[in-house]
């Protein structure tokens, strides 16, 4: 049995990164030896076991022969007689194909270091096109490694507009999809994701909600998202603000914009396994535009009823987050103090001596008028605040 670092922590270790986590392949071993050494089974498709001590990922090696359209439709090969170069060749990229020894040599058959050395991001071998989800992974390395100058290969961008066009792409199950979106919204460069995707065809047949066309107003959705991520990398922020730009740059008002955004948020939704912190940023987001578009304006009644209705009291974190993107947004700076002090005024509030209140008083409408009139006392000594 022998035993091989492989992935992308040989991957990071030559472009100087840090290495989150190790994995590890197996040659020449069975399910049966792993689990006798200790090791947890833990793969459902194929072999791949936990180290009793490290709870590392080893995997046996393996060769995979395509059976059937889509992310599961292989057929896996997990004998002792394969080996660590027919493992390698399945990887999606020659810089995820590197494998070190135990003796700290670099075994790289398909020159993964000289590509890393030309910052391309290129396919294995011919059987890239077998595994449609590969053109969500080079889209996501392409994002990930855009600050390191790397982009794709000519040839690899031409197999992956093959996927695009054959229809494997459909056969991707959604929440992938959306693990490879999430992922890149948190990253550096998310715009650099879409816009690979943009490039093959894929864009269209995985997000058509959120396809661009080549109309040189509606790309202006990328440049946004560009300028976002080197604010936040909180992908409920970058989510809600990138269909927001999208929408933006397609309608001819705000009041069609605010209908378009809600109609391609419900329909990724429907679609799509996102979580509720990113719709519901998402609907809150959209929903108060028009108000906090004018916060610095606006009264201490009117903040109260804003802060009421979004029930931003019991969900402070939601709104907050809200604030965050619309401080993002606010290039110009003019309402960046009333974000500040509406942030200020939720805990000023919630602070209120709601009790006390209801234990004075027993009539249940002027328990509401006291606590009201208590809130906009305090609303009104922050926003008078010079």
């Amino acid at each position: 049995m022998e035993v091989y670092l492989v992935g992308g922590a040989v991957r990071d270790r030559f472009l100087g990164l840090p290495i989150k986590e190790k994995d590890w392949c197996v040659v020449g071993s069975s399910p049966e030896e792993m689990k006798k050494r200790g090791f947890q089974s833990v793969g459902k498709d194929f072999p791949v076991f936990l180290h009793p001590e490290t709870k590392e990922e080893y995997a046996l090696a393996r060769t995979e022969r395509k059976i059937k359209p889509g992310y599961h439709g292989f057929d896996f090969n997990t004998s002792k007689n394969v080996t660590l170069v027919e493992d390698l060749k399945r990887r999606d990229l020659s810089i995820n194909a590197m494998a070190i020894d135990s003796n700290d040599n670099l075994i790289d058959p398909y020159n993964g270091l000289d590509d890393i050395n030309q910052k391309k991001l290129r396919h294995v071998s011919k059987a890239f096109d077998e595994d449609p989800v590969r053109v969500l992974r080079t889209a996501k390395f392409a994002a990930r490694f855009h600050q390191l100058g790397f982009s794709v290969h000519a040839d690899t961008q031409k197999i992956m507009k093959s996927i695009s066009d054959n229809g494997e792409l459909d056969h991707l199950v959604s929440d992938r999809v959306w693990k490879e979106m999430e992922q890149a919204l948190s990253g550096n460069d998310p715009h650099v994701f879409f816009s690979t995707l943009q490039n093959c065809g894929a864009l269209i047949r995985l997000f058509p909600e959120l396809y661009i066309n080549k109309d040189a107003k509606i790309k202006h959705g990328f440049s946004a998202l560009k300028k976002i991520a080197n604010h936040s990398h909180d992908p409920a922020i970058n989510f809600s603000i990138f269909i927001y730009d999208i929408e933006r740059a397609k309608a001819s008002d705000d009041d069609e914009m605010q209908i378009n955004y809600q109609k391609t948020l419900d329909s990724l939704k429907k679609r799509l396994p996102i979580p509720r912190r990113f719709s519901e940023v998402s609907s809150i987001f959209i929903k108060y535009k028009n108000i906090l578009d004018q916060a610095e304006s606006l009264e201490a009644k009117s903040i109260l009823e804003l802060l009421e209705d979004s029930d931003a009291f019991r969900r402070t974190e939601r709104f907050n987050t809200v604030l965050d993107a619309y401080s993002i947004l606010d290039t110009e700076k003019k309402n960046q103090n009333m974000f500040k002090r509406i942030a200020k005024i939720i805990v000023a509030c919630n602070n209120v001596q709601t009790k006390k209140i209801i234990n004075d008083e027993t009539n249940p409408i002027k328990i509401r008028e006291k606590i009201s009139q208590e809130r906009i006392r305090l609303i009104s000594r922050e926003i008078n605040k010079k």
